[in-house]
Order: C-alpha cells, then structure tokens, then sequence
C-alpha cells in the first residue's frame, strides 16, 4: 500500500497538470470567459502554490476515494471499473454539481462552465482510470512484501 500511495499521488498531480497545460495549449481553457461574470476577481488566474496546492488536494481525495471503493465489498472482474466509478463520483461534485450551484447562486452563465464540466468528466476518468491501473499493478507486486491494498487478501 505504501507504493501505491508513493506512486498515485505524484502521478495523479502530473496528469493534473498536463491535462490543465494541454488545454491551454490547445486554447481550450477559456479562464476569461468564466471570471467576467464573477466580477473578473483576478481573471481566474490563482497564484502557482493554490494552484499546486488544489492539484494536490485533488489528487489526495480521489486517492483516498479510490481507496474506499476498492476496500468495498466483493472483488470486481476488471481493474477500470473500480478506476472509472471514483473518476465518476468525484466528478458530479466537480462537475454538475458545481455548475448548477454557480448558475443558480452567482446567476453566471452556464455554456463556459458546462464546457468545463465535460473537460473535467475526462480528466476524472483519465486519473480513475490511472488509479485503477496502479492498483492493478500493486496488486501483483504484493508478493514482494509490500501490504495488500484495503479489501485484498493478504500473501
């Protein structure tokens, strides 16, 4: 479990960030479009620690998330369900959720913000996806005497 935890939080982060960078590089990320209606506080540009540090708290709860659903009940047939079911849940506080709260308390228009949404519905399936993926790993590495993950049966 230890590796696992070494492993996903660092890897989580970087595909964050790369995810984050590519939409800006493609010119997908319309940051502007989404701060004017707030009163464009900034223009939705955080300084580079909040922005790490939301990176890392991201990471930190889908890990933690991951880990809870994958302790839970019996063993599933395939590792990606596990990973797509914790991108999924964490993604309708992020995503819906998060929208419809905007458009109703702060009366911000909701085509950027829905954009985002589906944006955010990849990028939660891609570390879903990951996590599931590491587990998978760790999971046949256990017989080198690191601990089982939660809800696995030991050596």
């Amino acid at each position: 479990m230890r590796r696992f935890l070494l492993l996903a939080l660092p890897l989580l982060v970087l595909a964050i960030a790369v995810f984050h960078f590519a939409l800006e590089a493609l010119g997908l990320s319309d940051s502007a479009a989404l701060a004017v209606p707030l009163g464009g506080a900034g223009l939705g540009h955080l300084p580079a620690w909040a922005l790490a540090g939301t990176w890392v708290l991201e990471a930190l709860a889908l890990t933690a998330l991951f880990l809870m659903v994958h302790a839970s009940g019996p063993a599933r047939p395939a590792w990606w369900l596990d990973g797509l079911l914790v991108g999924w849940l964490a993604w309708v506080f992020r995503g819906p959720l998060l929208v419809v709260t905007l458009v109703a308390a702060a009366g911000v228009r909701p085509g950027p913000w829905w954009t985002l949404c589906l944006d955010w519905l990849v990028l939660y399936s891609l570390c879903g996806l990951l996590l599931g993926a590491l587990a998978q790993t760790a999971a046949r590495d256990r017989s080198r005497g690191d601990r089982p993950l939660p809800g696995e049966p030991g050596p």
